[in-house]
């Protein structure tokens, strides 16, 4: 059988793939895609811990507003990885709990952080009272985090994930990132740590309901004015990756231009 195509869908590799290896090609990336896009985390509507702490008030008002997204043509690979190594993160720590005979260290649980906030944390090392979350990124970013630091998002997550466990009657004496490379050994991981800070979540948290206010402010409701968004500073944050990066856009209701 004649196979018509010889690239596949999202395919940017050369030399172009063609025939059969092309049909499996496309398959492959359609289904990836598909499942990628209705994997929980990707429905995910009501704010998070991750999204709270982004430097871009712009994109926190876009998500505060469940607003459409216009770049939605991401490629899911990353964030499967991602999660396929939290799963195996999960069993791993779990089976060593069972091989210590005691729960050292509590997996995977929602932390209530306030209201209709809700966090899904990875790991909490009673022990030490430290809580670990996971991140899984590129030998070159873990380069990065370990000459930089986290950033203000990842950092302020880590807390607000301290707060959530201090809620639930934890004691919290440190928050980590343990940054796990992709691609290399294990052994080239970066772990940043600081003591854990109830002020840093707060201080978050009412940035967060700063913006609610303005959103409520006359003239600055998206569902009446769309182009409302653009009062709302935008800030480099990885654009690319947003939702609703739209290069080139004149009107902020239809999609941020980006930064710049």
């Amino acid at each position: 059988m004649t196979i018509a195509f010889s690239q596949p869908d999202a395919g940017w590799a050369t030399p172009a793939l063609s025939g059969l290896a092309a049909a499996i090609a496309t398959n492959v990336v359609q289904t990836v895609k598909q499942a990628g896009a209705a994997a929980p985390r990707s429905l995910q509507r009501i704010i998070g811990p991750s999204e709270i702490g982004t430097p871009c008030v712009r994109r926190l008002a876009y998500k505060l507003c469940d607003w459409p997204e216009v770049n939605t043509d991401s490629d899911p690979w990353a964030s499967i990885i991602g999660t396929s190594v939290h799963a195996w993160m999960e069993e791993t720590f779990r089976a060593e709990n069972e091989r210590l005979g005691y729960e050292r260290y509590v997996v995977e649980r929602r932390l209530h952080i306030r209201g209709n906030i809700f966090g899904h944390a990875d790991l909490l090392d009673r022990a030490t009272g430290t809580n670990i979350d996971w991140k899984i990124t590129s030998p070159d970013r873990v380069k990065k985090y370990r000459q930089n630091g986290p950033g203000q998002q990842y950092r302020v997550q880590a807390h607000l994930y301290g707060l959530g466990w201090e809620n639930a009657g934890e004691r919290v004496n440190d928050v980590a990132i343990v940054f796990l490379p992709r691609g290399g050994r294990i052994d080239s991981l970066y772990v940043w740590t600081e003591p854990y800070d109830r002020q840093v979540a707060l201080d978050a948290l009412q940035r967060l309901d700063h913006v609610l206010t303005l959103l409520h402010q006359p003239g600055m409701d998206p569902g009446v004015n769309p182009d409302a968004f653009a009062y709302f500073p935008a800030t480099d944050a990885f654009c690319h990756f947003c939702p609703w990066f739209q290069p080139g856009s004149d009107r902020a209701g239809r999609g941020c231009p980006g930064a710049g």
